[in-house]
Order: C-alpha cells, then sequence, then structure tokens
C-alpha cells in the first residue's frame, strides 16, 4: 500500500511538473507571436497578447484546480475538481473574452482569436513532438 502511494505522489508531481512545463510553453508562444508581430502592427501584437493570455490564464486556472487536490484523494473528489476546474476555466475565458473586445480599443479580433487557438492548442502539440521525439528515440536503440 505504502508503495502504491509513492507511485502515485509520483505520478502526480510528473504530472504536475508536465502541466507547469504546458503552461510555460504557451507563455512563450504568446510572447514569441506578440513579439514577431510588433514588427509589423502593435494593434496585431497587443492583440495575439491578449488572446494568448486568455489562454494561458484559463489553462493555467483549470490546472490549478486539477492539482489543488491531493493524489490520494477519493476519485469522486478528483473527478470533480476537473469538472469544476473546467466549468471554471471556461466561465474564465467567456469573461476574458468580453473584457478584450470591450475594453481593449481598437483590437484586432481575427489575431486575437487565430492566436488564442494556435495558444491553447499548445499542450497537443507539444505533446505531439515529444511522442514523436520518444519514438524515433526508441527506434534508434534498437
Amino acid at each position: 500500500m505504502q508503495h502504491d502511494q509513492l507511485d502515485l505522489s509520483q505520478q502526480h508531481q510528473q504530472s504536475k511538473k508536465q502541466a507547469i512545463g504546458f503552461i510555460k510553453s504557451q507563455l512563450l508562444l504568446t510572447v514569441v507571436i506578440s513579439v514577431i508581430l510588433l514588427v509589423f502592427d502593435g494593434v496585431k501584437a497587443y492583440s495575439a497578447l491578449t488572446g494568448g493570455l486568455v489562454a494561458t490564464t484559463a489553462n493555467a486556472w483549470f490546472a490549478y484546480k486539477v492539482f489543488s487536490v491531493r493524489p490520494d484523494s477519493a476519485a469522486e473528489t478528483m473527478v470533480a475538481s476537473a469538472f469544476m476546474g473546467e466549468v471554471y476555466k471556461v466561465i474564465l475565458t467567456g469573461a476574458l473574452f468580453i473584457c478584450a473586445f470591450v475594453l481593449i480599443k481598437p483590437l484586432s479580433a481575427a489575431t486575437l482569436l487565430i492566436t488564442y487557438f494556435l495558444v491553447h492548442m499548445t499542450p497537443a502539440m507539444v505533446s505531439a513532438l515529444g511522442s514523436n521525439a520518444s519514438d524515433m528515440e526508441i527506434k534508434r536503440e534498437k
């Protein structure tokens, strides 16, 4: 039993580190896109920054809610925390979009939405690239 708890705790810490890595990659992508666009157009640059920050903030909130539950908690507690984290993530995303569209003038809506989508998809892209790198490493070992 003690060994299982240790493994569960280790898995929790590994998953938490992975989530933090995803958030950092989202922030990095947001800054890179914004700096590139700053060369061409200031409005598009801060619109991209806003879209990227909306995605990153909402995903960071979700990760916080998921990892605030202890790894040895009941499964129902973990599922409830993840579910509520997702609900609040959607609400937070909507609220941040409303604030952006109401408060930021001028705003490039297309740039904001495209950057939001790209940054929101970053964890999937990082995972896909990571698994491809792992597959290539395994093939080299053979």
